[in-house]
C-alpha cells in the first residue's frame, strides 16, 4: 500500500481501466488548480474581467448616486496590446549545410504564406488579451480540419487563458516544457466532439461547464431562448438542458515508461503521423552501414526503447477518455507556449496589465463619481423650507429646475422661504481635485508604460524613412524593450514547433500551392514526390525500404534546419539602427559584406534573392540585345543597355542616340538606311 501510493503521481500504464485514468486525470487537474490558485496573479482574474468587461458593481451606493466610471485603464490595455500585437510575420528558417538551404528557403515561403493565410498575428494578438486578464495568454500551434474535421486543414494558432492550462510537478525554473504533466481545459460543441471522438457519442453529453469563463464570454449558450422556454415547460424532475458545449480536457505527460518485454509494441494509430514501432530494451537496431553497404546493428538503449519518446497524450471528458497514446507532434514539445507581458522570475505565470493600475483606476472612479454627484446636485439641489411658510406637501412640488414655475408663499413671515440646506461652497469642484485626477492618470499610463507603446505604434506607421529611424530609436524604452524580448522567445517557440509541423501534414502538392513549382526545392523531389520527409537518411541503400521510421526521418531534417530570431526584431526597435549601422560602416571602408546587410532587411533567404537578382539582369542584357537589333535595323544606333540599366531611361549615346535635352523641347534624330 506504502509503494501504491508513493506512485500516485505516475500515470497510469495505457492498460489501465479507464475508471483509474479517469480518477487520475481528475487528481491532477485538482492539483493544477490549486497550484494556479497559490499563484499572486490569481487575484489579478476577477479586477481584470470586471474592468475589462466594463462590469461596475457598486453595491454600498444608495441608488441616486453617481455610478460613473470612464474606464481609462481598459483604453490603455488596449493600447498596449494593439501596439505589442503588431509584429512583422517571422521568415527565420536557415541552414548552414548548403544542401539543406533549398529546403530552408521553402520553409520560410511557407511559413509565410500560412501566417499571413491564418491571420497568425491575431492569435497573439489574442494570446496578449489573455496575457493582460489571467497573466499569461497561451497560443497552442495544431493542424486543424474545419467544419468538424470534415473540411480542409490548415495550421492554426489556437489561443487560451491561465485558467485553461493547469501543470503539476513545474520545476522551479518555470519552465513549461519541462513539467511532468500539464492539462489544457477546453470545451468544444456537441457536433464537433462527436464528430471528432464517434466511437464515444454515447458517453459524450452536455454537461455544465465549471471552466473560468463560461459565465463572463458565452453567455449566449447558456441563456438563449430555446433554453429558456426548454426550462420553462419541462416536467418536474426531468433534467435541465445545461449546456450546448462538451468540457474536453487534453493531457500531456512526460511517460517514462521502457519497453522491457522482448517483442516489438506497435504505438498510434496504425497509418497515421504519429504511428512508431517501439524496439525492446536489449534488441538489436539498425546503426547505419559500413563503408561496403552492409547494414550496422546496436543494442537498443532505455532511451531507444521508451513507449512515449515524444510524451503521452490522453483526451478526456467527464465521463470517459477518448483517446490514450502518443502525442500527436512530432516535434515532441508542449503545444502550448506563453505569452505574459509582466513576467517575474518567481512568477510562473506573472502578473496582468491590471495589476498596478486598478487601485488607480478605482481612486480615479471615487473622484469622476464623487464630481458627478456635486454636479447633479447643483442642478436639482436639496432645499430646506421654513415649516411657516408653506407647508409639507407644498414644498415636495416645488421645482427649482422647472421652468415659469408659480408658488405662493407668505412673505410677511420670512425673506427666503427656501434655502440650501449646506453651503454652496460644498458644491464646488475644487481646481485640485481635477488636478489630483489628472496626476492618477499619469501614474496608472506610467506604470503600463503607455508612452513608449504610443512611441512604438507611432514610429511604426511613419513608413521607411529618417524620421521613422530617429522615432524607433527615440521608442526604445526599457518596458517595451522587455516585453518585446519576451515575445520573441514564445515566437521563436511557435516557430521552431512549425518546422516539425510543416512535414508532418504538408504534402509536396501542398506546398506548391503556397509558394509554386519553382519555390520547392529539388532536393525534396530526390527523397520523395509525395511528402517532404526524405525517403532515406544517408547511408542507406535507396533501393531497400529504410530502417527508420518517417518521424525519425522528418525530426533528422528538421534538425538541419535552423529556426532564429535577431534580438529586438519582432517589433523593428532596434533594427533599423543596427540596419543603419552596417550601412554607415560599409561606406566607411570597413569590411561589412553583402550578406550581412542583407540579413539585417529580414527578407527571406539570401542565396534564392541572388539567384532571382541574376537571372533578372540576365534578362535585362537578353532584352536589350533584341532592342539594339531593332534600333540597327530601323538605322538608329543605341546605347540600349545603359537605357534600361539606368532605371530611369537612362541617356542614349552613340551616333543616332539622343542627348540630354534639358530644358529643350524634343527632338528626333532620324537616319536614312543606305
Amino acid at each position: 500500500m506504502a509503494d501504491q501510493q508513493f506512485r500516485e503521481w505516475q500515470a497510469p500504464p495505457a492498460a489501465s481501466d479507464e475508471a483509474r485514468k479517469l480518477g487520475w486525470i481528475n487528481e491532477s487537474t485538482e492539483e493544477g488548480q490549486n497550484w494556479l490558485r497559490s499563484q499572486r496573479g490569481y487575484g489579478d482574474f476577477r479586477e481584470a474581467m470586471d474592468i475589462l468587461s466594463g462590469k461596475r458593481d457598486f453595491p454600498d451606493l444608495v441608488e441616486y448616486r453617481s455610478k460613473l466610471a470612464t474606464n481609462g485603464l481598459k483604453r490603455d490595455v488596449r493600447e498596449v496590446v494593439g501596439a505589442l500585437a503588431n509584429i512583422r510575420p517571422w521568415m527565420g528558417y536557415h541552414s548552414e549545410n548548403k544542401a539543406f538551404r533549398g529546403i530552408a528557403a521553402s520553409y520560410n515561403k511557407v511559413s509565410r504564406a500560412i501566417y499571413l493565410e491564418n491571420f497568425w498575428d491575431r492569435s497573439i494578438k489574442e494570446a496578449l488579451q489573455y496575457a493582460a486578464a489571467t497573466c499569461t495568454g497561451w497560443v497552442c500551434p495544431m493542424y486543424r480540419r474545419g467544419m468538424a474535421g470534415t473540411g480542409k486543414g490548415s495550421l492554426q494558432l489556437l489561443t487560451y487563458g491561465s485558467p485553461c492550462v493547469l501543470p503539476v510537478q513545474l520545476p522551479s525554473s518555470n519552465d513549461w516544457q519541462e513539467a511532468y504533466t500539464v492539462t489544457l481545459l477546453d470545451e468544444m460543441p456537441i457536433y464537433m466532439a462527436h464528430s471528432m471522438f464517434p466511437d464515444f457519442q454515447d458517453k459524450l453529453l452536455p454537461t455544465s461547464s465549471h471552466y473560468w469563463y463560461s459565465a463572463e464570454i458565452r453567455k449566449s449558450a447558456t441563456g438563449n431562448l430555446w433554453k429558456r422556454m426548454w426550462n420553462a415547460f419541462r416536467r418536474e424532475g426531468d433534467s435541465a438542458l445545461s449546456d450546448l458545449f462538451i468540457p474536453i480536457r487534453y493531457t500531456w505527460v512526460i511517460d517514462l515508461a521502457v519497453n522491457t518485454t522482448d517483442q516489438m509494441i506497435p504505438m498510434g494509430q496504425i497509418g497515421s503521423p504519429w504511428y512508431y514501432e517501439v524496439p525492446a530494451y536489449g534488441s538489436d537496431i539498425p546503426a547505419g552501414t559500413d563503408s561496403s553497404g552492409k547494414q550496422l546493428f546496436r543494442k537498443a538503449d532505455a532511451n531507444d526503447s521508451r513507449l512515449y519518446p515524444y510524451r503521452r497524450l490522453l483526451i478526456s471528458s467527464q465521463n470517459c477518455v477518448c483517446y490514450d497514446g502518443p502525442a500527436f507532434d512530432w516535434h515532441g514539445e508542449l503545444p502550448l507556449v506563453p505569452f505574459c507581458v509582466d513576467d517575474w522570475a518567481w512568477e510562473a505565470i506573472g502578473f496582468s496589465l491590471v495589476h498596478e493600475g486598478y487601485s488607480l483606476q478605482m481612486s480615479e472612479h471615487d473622484i469622476e463619481r464623487g464630481c458627478m454627484d456635486k454636479i447633479k446636485a447643483t442642478m436639482d439641489m436639496p432645499l430646506a423650507y421654513d415649516i411657516n411658510a408653506t407647508t409639507s406637501k407644498e414644498a415636495k412640488v416645488v421645482d427649482p429646475m422647472m421652468p415659469r414655475g408659480r408658488y405662493g408663499v407668505d412673505g410677511s413671515m420670512v425673506e427666503k422661504p427656501f434655502m440650501p440646506v449646506v453651503p454652496m461652497e460644498v458644491y464646488e469642484i475644487r481646481p485640485e481635485v481635477l488636478e489630483f485626477k489628472k496626476i492618477l492618470a499619469e501614474a496608472r499610463q506610467y506604470q503600463l508604460g503607455i508612452r513608449d507603446v504610443i512611441a512604438l505604434a507611432k514610429a511604426r506607421a511613419l513608413g521607411k524613412g529618417a524620421d521613422e529611424n530617429e522615432a524607433l530609436l527615440q521608442a526604445n524604452g526599457p518596458i517595451v524593450r522587455d516585453i518585446s524580448r519576451s515575445m520573441e522567445r514564445s515566437c521563436f517557440r511557435i516557430g521552431h514547433q512549425t518546422k516539425y509541423l510543416i512535414p508532418q501534414w504538408l504534402s509536396t502538392k501542398r506546398m506548391m500551392q503556397y509558394v509554386g513549382e519553382d519555390g520547392i526545392s529539388s532536393e525534396t523531389f530526390d527523397y520523395d514526390p509525395e511528402s517532404l520527409v526524405p525517403s532515406h537518411l544517408p547511408g542507406e541503400d535507396p533501393q531497400k525500404p529504410s530502417g527508420y521510421t518517417k518521424m525519425q526521418r522528418a525530426r533528422w531534417l528538421a534538425d538541419y534546419v535552423k529556426f532564429f530570431m535577431l534580438p529586438n526584431s519582432i517589433h523593428e526597435i532596434t533594427q533599423m539602427s543596427y540596419r543603419l549601422l552596417l550601412l554607415q560602416d560599409r561606406k566607411a571602408g570597413l569590411p561589412i559584406p553583402s550578406k550581412a546587410i542583407f540579413e539585417s532587411q529580414s527578407l527571406g533567404d539570401i542565396d534564392q534573392m541572388k539567384k532571382e537578382y541574376w537571372e533578372e539582369q540576365e534578362e535585362l542584357v537578353h532584352q536589350a540585345v533584341r532592342l539594339q537589333k531593332i534600333a540597327k535595323e530601323e538605322g538608329t544606333e543605341m546605347d540600349v543597355l545603359s537605357m534600361l540599366t539606368a532605371g530611369k531611361g537612362g541617356s542614349a549615346h552613340g551616333k543616332g542616340g539622343r542627348p540630354s535635352s534639358g530644358q529643350a523641347g524634343p527632338r528626333s534624330v532620324v537616319k536614312e538606311s543606305k
